[in-house]
C-alpha cells in the first residue's frame, strides 16, 4: 500500500506557485504593451482623421469661390471688390461676395442668403484676392476693373498643427 500512495502522489503534477506568478506577470506585461500599441494607433488615427478633415473643408472652401469667380460676367461687377473682398456679378441680378475677414474666416454672402460662414480656418495676413491684366501685371480694382483679365486667389487655411496654402488663376467669364 505504501508503494501506491507514492506513485499516486509521483504521478498527480501541478503548476508550483513560482510559475503562476511568472505566467501571470508575462500576461500583464504583454497586455500593458497591447494597450500601448493600441492607444498609440487610436492616436493617430484621430489625428488623420483631423487632418484629413481639414484638407477637406479648405478643399471645398477654396473651389467654390474659384468656381462662383468664374461665373463673373461683367468686369463693373468688379468695382465693389477689394484685395480682401470680392464680388461676383453673375448677370443675372445676382451677386455673390465672398469677404477675408481679420476674424480669420471668410463669409459668403448672396441675393439668396443673407451671410454664412464659409470657413473659420484662414490666416488673414496670408490670404488675398489680386486682380490682374494681360500680362499679369497687377491692377487698381478702383480704376482699372476693366482690364482684368486674371484672378489669383491666395488662401492659407490654418487650424492648429495643419496649414495647407491654395493658390490659383482663375479667369472670369
Amino acid at each position: 500500500m505504501i508503494k501506491e500512495e507514492n506513485l499516486l502522489k509521483k504521478s498527480s503534477s501541478g503548476f508550483t506557485m513560482i510559475e503562476l506568478i511568472i505566467v501571470i506577470a508575462t500576461m500583464a506585461i504583454f497586455g500593458a504593451l497591447t494597450a500601448e500599441i493600441l492607444s498609440n494607433a487610436t492616436k493617430v488615427y484621430s489625428s488623420s482623421l483631423d487632418k484629413q478633415q481639414f484638407i477637406s473643408e479648405a478643399r471645398s472652401s477654396f473651389f467654390k469661390i474659384a468656381r462662383e469667380i468664374s461665373w463673373q460676367k461683367s468686369f463693373d461687377g468688379f468695382t465693389e471688390s477689394t484685395n480682401k473682398k470680392i464680388v461676383i456679378n453673375t448677370g443675372e441680378e445676382d451677386l455673390i461676395s465672398y469677404e477675408i475677414r481679420s476674424t480669420n474666416n471668410i463669409l459668403h454672402s448672396n441675393n439668396q442668403i443673407n451671410t454664412e460662414l464659409l470657413t473659420n480656418k484662414i490666416n488673414y495676413n496670408n490670404s488675398e484676392y489680386s486682380y490682374l491684366n494681360s500680362e499679369n501685371n497687377q491692377l487698381d480694382i478702383q480704376t482699372q476693373s476693366h482690364q482684368i483679365t486674371l484672378i489669383n486667389l491666395k488662401i492659407d487655411f490654418t487650424d492648429g498643427d495643419h496649414s495647407i496654402v491654395f493658390n490659383s488663376d482663375v479667369i472670369p467669364y
